[in-house]
């Protein structure tokens, strides 16, 4: 069951098995840190919820400032305490799939994100004031971009981080850009298979992708029904 909520977004994520990555013609990549706290009830046991999660967003946007996707990586504790992470692309396959869209409304950029398969059900919007900012592509090269976005999440009735979570509620996404991050992977030509999934080798050395950060920091993915 899915609503719309005007302006909407969110942002999240579930491992894959091999994705492939939309393919980005004279563009460029921003990576967001996104935080929330979903408040409300869980059906499962009919008590009240409240499950902090974190996320790596990774928007791809080609030379004329369209989107071309977006993988959004979130982490966060399930009901066992074990470390998890879910990863949802819009155009990749073999991972959870998002309903996403992307506009600008005047100096604003906005983004409205929503899974598309059970077990989620979720929903949410961020929004963010845009100013030109070198963003690894040179001085010369700047581009439009939200520094930091925020808007609202709601979850209809579904999963989190646990198989047998069924929360109705919401909270307040707050998104920054990770300016240093961002500004590697367009300086030296990453893909985004290489940012969310491979890594890639950088001044002759190893740079983990998003996805092997979590896994050194022992998180791995999250049990599905």
């Amino acid at each position: 069951m899915k609503r719309l909520l005007g302006l909407a977004v969110l942002f999240v994520v579930l491992c894959v098995s091999v994705p492939s990555y939309g393919v980005v013609s004279s563009g460029y990549y921003l990576i967001y840190n996104a935080s929330c706290t979903v408040k409300g009830v869980n059906g499962d046991n009919d008590a009240k919820a409240s499950i902090p999660w974190k996320a790596y967003c990774v928007v791809t946007i080609d030379g004329s400032y369209n989107l071309v996707d977006v993988n959004l990586i979130m982490y966060g504790k399930d009901s066992s305490k074990n470390k998890v992470y879910v990863n949802f692309g819009y155009k990749s396959t073999g991972s959870y799939y998002l309903n996403e869209d992307f506009w600008w409304q005047g100096d604003f950029m906005v983004m409205d994100i929503s899974p598309t398969e059970d077990p989620f059900d979720f929903e949410g919007l961020v929004t963010g004031l845009s100013a030109l900012k070198d963003i690894g592509l040179g001085a010369s090269s700047k581009k439009w971009v939200a520094s930091s976005m925020t808007g609202p999440m709601i979850v209809w009735d579904g999963m989190m981080f646990d198989p047998n979570d069924e929360v109705a509620g919401g909270g307040t996404i707050s998104a920054s850009l990770d300016l240093k991050t961002t500004k590697l992977v367009n300086k030296n030509g990453w893909t985004q298979e290489n940012i969310v999934e491979t890594g890639g080798t950088i001044a002759g050395k190893h740079q983990k992708s998003l996805i092997e950060i979590l896994t050194s920091q022992h998180y791995n993915p999250a049990v599905l029904p």
